[in-house]
């Protein structure tokens, strides 16, 4: 029994002795799980003597939120996985996890979002990272993060337009040389297939591995601290390609303004002496869709280049204001009294007298010109004039004339102002909304090409 006493100690200090060179070997420390700091320096990246660690990133995307057209930026809920291998970690035991605690005792690699909106630090809350290092000393790195970033959009074609807004993920301390990025080769981007957003569809993904080159202060030579400002970095890059949905803006904002426009024209039907009733009309459509263009143009930023809601804009407006001033034009036609002669009854003849009227010759029954006679000597120039007698023109005989030569004599046909006036708003009832059909295969064409 003494003997038994006497050993048991010098047991205890063996195994004690023996847990002590093991965990001296192992960076694992055996009591605790995570890495022994006198062995082990997490600010030390892997293969720090050799060439670039290699750090593999897989992305799964479970929520979009508002694409915000006006602020161009857009809110997503991913969480990312990154893999890594550090020999350093090597241990026989079990799979290791752990979360923040376990994280920062790590070496990881120091990623940020490029177009990121507003500052976030990535894994802020200790529930959204989880770490797992496996026996070969695999590093599994998961974070959850809810980002706001920047999209920069073309809106030349609003509302029929597609955007693609990008999720830079880029290294910050260690370049090219150092540490590369890379997507995992098997579905590295994942995503909820009960995605639904309110103003979008998602067409599509793409994933792309690039690196970045900065060179701010490039006086600056010799520079051994890894600056930021003088070196490429790798970068991965997912691109969200967004297709908005226009059903809305159909119904909410073309089809009120073709109706708008084709209510503008039930002036033409209307008297052209009806100035309050045509007036109304034409201003009230004129205000009402402007008051509806620029609720849309209120939820889209101010750009330099023309969006195909304005040229829409323009040509729904020129087709009202056409209205009113196709009714100022033949309210004052109406309101002459002078009838108008033609040529002929052709809608060339008729604007062109219409536009510069002429004084209406008097002309007497059967007398086709007035007759002169003018001489003319070297300085002096004499003139007679026939002078008739009432008696003597009832007795001279005149040859009786055809119908088609009275008709050429005369030359001229005559149109009162009333007359033109409807002849336009007949002409008007055909021609607007000929031309506006025209106009809107011409934009519908170049719009969906």
């Amino acid at each position: 029994m003494q003997m038994l006493r006497l050993i048991a100690p010098l047991h205890l200090a063996v195994l004690i002795y023996k847990g002590f060179v093991e965990g001296a070997e192992d960076p694992l420390t055996a009591h605790s799980g995570v890495p022994d700091p006198s062995t082990y320096d997490r600010w030390k990246r892997p293969n720090s003597n050799g060439g670039p660690t290699d750090v593999h990133a897989r992305m799964y995307v479970y929520f979009i939120g508002s694409v915000e057209a006006q602020n161009l930026k857009f809110t997503a809920q991913i969480l990312i996985k990154y893999r890594w291998k550090d020999p350093r970690l090597e241990h026989t035991g079990p799979p290791m996890n752990g979360e923040e605690s376990l994280r920062d005792k790590l070496w990881t690699p120091h990623l940020y979002l490029v177009n990121e909106h507003s500052s976030r630090i990535m894994g802020s809350g200790k529930e959204d990272i989880l770490v797992s290092i496996s026996p070969d000393g695999t590093v599994l790195y998961s974070s959850r993060l809810r980002v706001t970033l920047v999209c920069l959009m073309d809106l030349a074609k609003f509302p029929f337009d597609n955007q693609f807004c990008p999720l830079e993920l880029e290294s910050w301390n260690y370049n090219t040389t150092q540490l590369i990025l890379h997507w995992e080769k098997d579905t590295p981007i994942l995503i909820d297939s009960k995605i639904q957003l309110t103003e979008y569809s998602i067409a599509g993904l793409s994933t792309n591995e690039t690196s970045n080159s900065y060179s701010v202060f490039p006086h600056v030579e010799n520079d051994t601290t890894n600056s930021k400002f003088s070196d490429r970095y790798s970068c991965l890059t997912v691109n969200f390609h967004l297709q908005r949905e226009v059903g809305h803006y159909i119904m909410d904002y073309y089809v009120p303004s073709i109706l708008l426009v084709v209510v503008s024209w039930v002036s033409f039907w209307l008297d052209p002496n009806a100035v309050p009733g045509r007036i109304t009309l034409g201003t009230s459509t004129m205000l009402t869709f402007i008051t509806l263009s620029r609720n849309i143009a209120s939820s889209l930023p101010k750009v330099s280049y023309i969006k195909a809601t304005e040229y829409w804009f323009i040509m729904c407006t020129g087709f009202i204001f056409g209205s009113l001033v196709e009714f100022a034009f033949v309210n004052t036609i109406w309101r002459r009294r002078k009838t108008v002669e033609l040529k002929k009854k052709n809608t060339r003849h008729i604007l062109k007298s219409t536009l510069t009227p002429q004084l209406r010759r008097k002309e007497i029954p059967g007398i086709d010109r007035s007759q002169s006679c003018t001489s003319l000597n070297n300085e002096q120039q004499t003139s007679s004039q026939l002078t008739l007698s009432v008696e003597s023109i009832c007795q001279s005989p005149f040859p009786a004339k055809s119908p088609q030569e009275a008709e050429k004599s005369k030359g001229i046909f005559t149109m009162t102002p009333q007359e033109i006036a409807n002849w336009i708003d007949k002409r008007s009832r055909v021609g607007f909304p000929a031309l506006f059909l025209v106009c809107n295969l011409f934009y519908w064409t170049l719009l969906l090409l």
